[in-house]
């Protein structure tokens, strides 16, 4: 294990080994007692509107809003407007909020009332 991680270890308490040169935190409280606040008190010179919109994000699913038919479209739109030059999607805004994805027709066929409107 390389030191830069156990350096970003101790930093935000959190995190999982690397298996490259960068880190993954999966857990939302993680990043949302851990990373976020790091970040908001050393804001990132590029990217920080991109960081808001994940910190909203983050925060919105802690809460449990994005279970919500409006929560959910708030936080696909957020997601959309981050990188927004990227080229990794693989669905269209509009499959994603019409149900074209196939979590949303899993999701429908379960009868999932947070997705109905």
């Amino acid at each position: 294990m390389g030191g830069g991680f156990r350096r970003r270890r101790r930093l935000f308490l959190c995190g999982n080994p690397p298996q490259s040169q960068c880190s993954a935190v999966d857990s939302l409280r993680d990043l949302e007692v851990n990373v976020l606040p790091f970040f908001e008190r050393h804001p990132l010179v590029v990217k920080q509107e991109d960081f808001r919109s994940f910190a909203v994000i983050v925060r919105m699913m802690r809460r449990k809003e994005h279970l919500t038919a409006v929560g959910f479209e708030r936080a696909v739109r957020l997601a959309y407007a981050m990188n927004a030059l990227g080229k990794q999607r693989a669905r269209s805004l509009d499959e994603i909020l019409t149900g074209s994805s196939e979590t949303a027709r899993w999701a429908r066929s379960q009868e999932a009332p947070f997705l109905r409107p």
